[in-house]
């Protein structure tokens, strides 16, 4: 199965994961995690919002030996939002009073 669209990648010290949610007939909503394999050298930050053009579903083993879905996303593209990164010393694009 192919996968394409966008999505937001989440990053923590595990790696990366980006989430689904299912709309419950209550009207709530739950998230289900899941984790993302980029190739190797790829670097995001955070809540990097990206438009994956060729992606794919596999799946892993725990220790335990059960089976969990995993993405691999092969190409993509960064959406412009996140090109800058504000720190102390970041040249902001309006004037601060």
């Amino acid at each position: 199965m192919n996968i394409s669209g966008e999505t937001m990648i989440f990053k923590n010290d595990r790696g990366y994961s980006t989430t689904i949610s299912n709309k419950k007939e209550d009207g709530s909503y739950e998230n289900m995690f899941i984790p993302v394999n980029f190739r190797k050298g790829i670097e995001l930050l955070n809540k990097t919002k990206i438009n994956v053009i060729n992606g794919f579903l596999s799946f892993y083993k725990t220790k335990d030996g059960l089976a969990k879905v995993k993405m691999v996303i092969t190409d993509f593209e960064q959406n412009e939002s996140n090109e800058y990164e504000i720190t102390d010393s970041s040249e902001l694009p309006f004037w601060w009073r």
